[in-house]
């Protein structure tokens, strides 16, 4: 299993257990696992994303195929803790080009955290996956958002009522 490590994360893609007991046996699920999975994770996005991740990986699994999108924990690895998620949506196009999105429980998490999950997924998909320019959208009321896309290296390429759209394009490309 892909493992992407930090100083305090781990981020791990969401196996295809993991996601059907999240749907249909989340109370074993939380009695059993040795990651604690909060009440309020995932969130309605993901929650409304996992139904198509399985039928994804059932599909690849079956067809021997690529899975064309990616759902990965953030884990806060010294308390054992799932603090969020990373959506990669569809695999990376022929040009290198795939988008992100995230969720970390901003409430009980400082700031850094974010970087650090981005950051460290952004070099694994870099290097291992090929991939050469990443996208990622926010809303315009979301500073802390903006400010942490900024410290990244992303640009703002596009606002299109109340969403920004970012990029960041692999070094030396």
């Amino acid at each position: 299993m892909i493992e992407i490590l930090t100083n305090r994360l781990m981020i791990v893609p969401c196996s295809l257990d993991i996601a059907k007991s999240l749907v249909f046996h989340r109370k074993e699920l939380e009695k059993r696992s040795p990651i604690e999975i909060p009440s309020y994770w995932p969130t309605s996005v993901v929650r409304g994303f996992i139904p198509y991740y399985i039928e994804s990986m059932e599909r690849m699994e079956k067809e021997e195929k690529d899975l064309d999108c990616g759902f990965w924990l953030i884990i806060l690895y010294e308390q054992k803790k799932i603090i969020g998620d990373l959506l990669m949506k569809g695999k990376p196009e022929k040009e290198g080009e795939v988008e992100l999105s995230y969720h970390i429980d901003g409430d009980n998490i400082d700031e850094t955290i974010a970087y650090e999950a981005i950051d460290a997924f952004i070099d694994w998909l870099t290097y291992q996956q090929a991939v050469k320019k990443i996208i990622m959208e926010c809303e315009v009321e979301h500073q802390q958002t903006i400010k942490l896309y900024n410290k990244l290296g992303f640009i703002c390429k596009k606002k299109d009522g109340d969403f920004l759209t970012w990029e960041i394009q692999k070094k030396g490309e």
